[in-house]
């Protein structure tokens, strides 16, 4: 049972509420809400929240990939290169048929090339045995965790799939001509900005007093400058400890069908998102469904997804070695406004490294 269980609802859509939007939501003091938010922190089922940015806004997109390599030593090392890499923004192991790593990094459009040579030459170093760069459209529907469909008194989901499933066949097989607006801004990014998105990304909340005093700017400059960054990039999330609430798998579907399913499945997605922790891409050949669900549901959404695609790869990613990586400030140049994403960074110095801390190489 989730103590406080309204407030942790409420959270759940307003991550950064202060104490007395709480307060008035719940219609309890100033006093009660603090109390029972830092109830909540102290033993461990909410962390805070994280900001979470728009790669397409600021002139990015995401490189997704899957690597196959069955030595754990292997593993390890592609981890670490992962973690020196200037643009990783999500590392997993995979655990099933397939062993290995999911990877994802954010680039600049052009520059992808050099992520494909580099996991080439990986393949010819024998590091990894294949990987597969997923061919993503960049058309993206994410859906969050919704806790009206979860019994706080028995803990345990009520959302029903079945019903979900059958809207399925009821919902249009063709894109919206109107998708959702990506806004470029990258042209209006400041140093400050840069700094601020280090901060936030890593779900650090700090006072804008604090914030001003260790950038040398105002408290102003601070509030208006996270509040450009809130209209044109980010998105917040609740960060809470997920055994302490209800524990789920962290899984990948990767479906091959056809143009008319994958836009229906889209648009069913959209307009009726489920309520768990997930991502959905359209790719050239079908779909990548990426979801934190409870268990229970992983068979029914298996088989579901089963029964649209003439080919379905299922991967099982291992909680425990999941990392998702903060907004690097040094990745841009704030006054060309242009990323530092040439060969050098995204090629070079990654197999440097690799030669240096792997000397059987």
């Amino acid at each position: 049972m989730i103590p406080y269980y309204n407030l942790f609802q409420y959270l759940q859509k307003n991550p950064n509420a202060n104490y007395s939007q709480m307060a008035k939501e719940l219609k309890i003091t100033d006093k009660t809400a603090k109390a029972h938010y830092q109830y909540l922190v102290k033993n461990g089922y909410i962390i805070g929240s994280r900001a979470k940015y728009k790669p397409e806004n600021i002139g990015l997109e995401t490189n997704s990939y899957l690597l196959s390599i069955s030595d754990l030593k292997r593993v390890e090392i592609i981890e670490k290169l992962a973690d020196f890499h200037y643009f990783t923004t999500f590392r997993n192991r995979i655990l099933g048929s397939l062993q290995g790593l999911f990877l994802q990094f954010d680039v600049p459009v052009t520059t992808s090339k050099y992520l494909d040579a580099l996991f080439l030459k990986l393949q010819e170093y024998n590091i990894i045995e294949h990987f597969e760069k997923i061919p993503s459209l960049q058309i993206k529907a994410s859906t969050q965790p919704e806790f009206q469909f979860f019994d706080n008194e028995i803990g345990k989901w009520t959302w029903e799939i079945d019903s979900w499933e059958k809207k399925y066949h009821e919902t249009s097989d063709e894109l919206q001509e109107k998708l959702p607006k990506k806004r470029n801004i990258m042209k209006q990014l400041r140093e400050l900005d840069l700094k601020l998105l280090h901060k936030l990304t890593r779900g650090t909340k700090v006072p804008h007093v604090k914030l001003a005093k260790e950038f040398d700017a105002t408290p102003v400059q601070i509030t208006r400058r996270i509040h450009f960054l809130n209209n044109n990039l980010l998105n917040y999330r609740l960060l809470y400890t997920r055994s302490k609430t209800q524990p789920v798998d962290l899984v990948l579907f990767r479906g091959k069908c056809s143009e008319v399913k994958k836009n229906r499945l889209y648009n069913l997605i959209t307009k009726h998102p489920i309520p768990f922790d997930t991502g959905f891409e359209i790719l050239d050949d079908g779909f990548m469904w990426r979801m934190n669900i409870p268990p229970s549901y992983v068979s029914q959404f298996g088989e579901f997804l089963w029964g649209i695609c003439v080919n379905l790869q299922f991967y099982h990613f291992d909680h425990s070695k999941s990392m998702l990586y903060y907004f690097y400030d040094g990745n841009f140049d704030s006054e060309k406004k242009v990323w530092k994403a040439t060969k050098t960074e995204l090629y070079d110095l990654p197999l440097k490294w690799l030669k240096e801390n792997q000397k059987w190489i």
